[in-house]
């Protein structure tokens, strides 16, 4: 193979998409009455022009919420929250270099709350609550990126409960997220630049063109 030929063919494999697919696998902090309680979760979707991430997403919650425990009939009840959403998740991509990108996410979920008084015999109190919720997120987020194809991910921002059947049950307040992000796109191109690596240079070292596409 010329060096031509590799100019033109190692330009073609790295030429920009319109989309290229993203997975996430996400846990977040978010905080109700001073009790920091974990949420987690994935989302999986397509980030277009390198600019804008497009995602849908599942995410849940199973808490005891120690500031609503209660005391009924002498017995001591723990108050038991789970809550199981789907969300569509949108973020604008506004700085992108080799190993920073900043972003600007948004997220909507849809989904389930249940509020259910346990005593330590596992008795249950008759008056437990559940019904449908929806929330948003908005606030910012930074990826690093030591290899091209995967990243670690933070967020930090704000979280908004648009509407809660359960009407004691509101989380609005701070959030905090930190995620692995995966790039599937990322991962073919650079198997493709490998095996044209190893095709123009025959006599160079797999394990040498191997790191060398990592780092770049």
């Amino acid at each position: 193979m010329t060096k031509k030929q590799f100019l033109a063919d190692s330009s073609f494999i790295m030429r920009p998409k319109l989309t290229r697919p993203q997975v996430r696998i996400d846990n977040r902090l978010t905080f109700f009455k001073k009790q920091t309680l974990g949420i987690s979760g994935f989302d999986a979707g397509v980030l277009l022009k390198d600019k804008l991430r497009v995602t849908v997403g599942y995410y849940k919650v199973a808490e005891k919420l120690t500031s609503l425990e209660k005391i009924f009939n002498d017995l001591n009840y723990e108050a038991d929250y789970k809550l199981d959403y789907g969300a569509i998740n949108l973020e604008f991509i506004y700085k992108n270099t080799r190993f920073v990108s900043l972003g600007l996410p948004v997220e909507f979920g849809f989904g389930n709350n249940s509020l259910k008084y346990i005593s330590e015999q596992n008795n249950l109190q008759p008056n437990n609550k559940s019904g449908f919720t929806a929330i948003s997120y908005f606030g910012l987020s930074g990826t690093f990126k030591p290899i091209r194809w995967i990243g670690l991910k933070g967020a930090i921002g704000y979280r908004k409960t648009i509407f809660n059947k359960v009407k004691e049950l509101s989380f609005d307040g701070l959030y905090t997220s930190i995620g692995l992000a995966i790039d599937f796109r990322e991962i073919i191109r650079d198997g493709r630049m490998y095996k044209l690596k190893r095709k123009y240079k025959k006599n160079s070292s797999a394990l040498g063109t191997a790191v060398d596409l990592i780092t770049d």
